[in-house]
């Protein structure tokens, strides 16, 4: 009976998400997309914990090296400057879908990257950091050949976005 009723929730969240993601914030689209497909019976989703844990990863080397190439002064804290931006949710979400199967979630990830160009262009560094730990090190870290997909093509797409060209006319 529980499955039912969140069955039956997660499908009037998903059905009620449709409807109105033309004028819905990306990340909350996003969230409720991703929750939509894993409640669903009609589609297999598996959350690769391993790419949860990657994605963890490489926002912790993007704050570590932050920190240290300050010399381990804060930034101050206001409206402008926020741990987490909507774009790290909308991207987040995106490549988790695109990781578990998702193909078409791609050009999501890049359009994330176009809109923020510079926070893209810290997960791009990250990505490299992980790649040659991956070359170092074959057994311990792994590196699949999709997010060496995902890797080029946020970094091309924060080169456009760094252009301060429209990123929604852009063909993903």
């Amino acid at each position: 009976m529980k499955r039912f009723i969140s069955a039956a929730v997660l499908s009037a969240l998903a059905g009620s998400a449709a409807a109105a993601s033309e004028g819905m914030n990306p990340a909350l689209e996003q969230t409720l997309e991703f929750v939509a497909r894993a409640s669903s019976t009609s589609e297999v989703l598996t959350l690769n914990l391993t790419n949860l844990l990657i994605l963890l990863v490489l926002k912790a080397i993007i704050f570590g090296f932050g920190l240290f190439t300050v010399g381990g002064a804060g930034r101050s804290v206001d409206s402008t400057s926020r741990a987490i931006t909507e774009t790290d949710i909308s991207g987040g979400m995106c490549f988790l879908m695109y990781t578990s199967g998702a193909e078409d979630k791609l050009d999501c990830v890049k359009r994330a990257a176009c809109e923020d160009p510079y926070l893209a262009a810290d997960y791009y560094t990250a990505s490299k950091m992980w790649y040659n730990m991956h070359k170092l090190m074959k057994s311990v870290v792994p590196f699949h050949e999709k997010y060496q997909t995902i890797m080029f093509a946020v970094q091309e797409a924060s080169d456009f976005g760094k252009t301060g060209s429209d990123c929604s006319v852009y063909e993903w």
